[in-house]
């Protein structure tokens, strides 16, 4: 399919192959891709926001300082994908495959990924504050330098993740899983905390 516009508004893209298409400084609002391909598709500077991705085939996909705003996808196919730069805020993540993905510099601010599997996924870097991460799997994850305040993290699986330089929250500390995660004395210090423990006064030599 041809694109000849640069705006698109409540217009219907299911079922429509995109796939190995390059797109450039083009905006989607509130548009229907249920069933699109974008196989393999390139986006630059994109904006999709109130779209909705339903069984949308996106893997393989590449995409720079586009976005994502407040868009739902349901069992979509993000393996193999990668986005750089780009923000995905308030955008909802429903039994979709998401590994392997590559994704670097970007703004997952008050995304929702309950349940989702990101395992073994770098993840370093990134924003996402007041995400939901309720039954998430980030075991293994690196998560070094990333910002996780305010995040919903009930059963969030972190066994094994770095979470070196990560910010979270004390509510992470008691609710996620943290088997085996590496993390700074700091760090260590706030999750003592979080379990009620108190750091006593160190013993004086006699």
């Amino acid at each position: 399919m041809q694109l000849t516009e640069t705006s698109y508004t409540d217009d219907d893209f299911a079922d429509v192959d995109l796939s190995g298409e390059a797109l450039e400084g083009i905006t989607f609002t509130d548009c229907d891709f249920t069933d699109a391909a974008l196989v393999d598709a390139r986006t630059r500077r994109v904006t999709f926001e109130r779209c909705r991705f339903v069984g949308t085939e996106l893997y393989g996909s590449s995409h720079q300082a586009s976005s994502f705003l407040s868009c739902t996808f349901e069992r979509a196919a993000w393996h193999d994908a990668a986005l750089t730069g780009c923000r995905l805020i308030g955008s909802s993540f429903t039994d979709c495959r998401l590994v392997p993905l590559t994704i670097r510099d970007c703004d997952l601010t008050l995304v929702s990924l309950a349940g989702a599997n990101l395992a073994g996924t770098d993840l370093s870097g990134l924003r996402m504050r007041e995400a939901n991460l309720v039954g998430a799997n980030l075991a293994g994850c690196d998560l070094r330098g990333a910002d996780l305040t305010g995040a919903r993290s009930a059963r969030l699986d972190l066994t094994g993740a770095d979470l070196r330089g990560a910010r979270l929250d004390a509510a992470a500390y008691v609710g996620a899983v943290l088997r085996g995660a590496v993390v700074e004395i700091d760090q260590a210090v706030h999750f003592a905390a979080a379990h009620g423990l108190l750091l006593g006064p160190e013993d004086q030599p006699s």
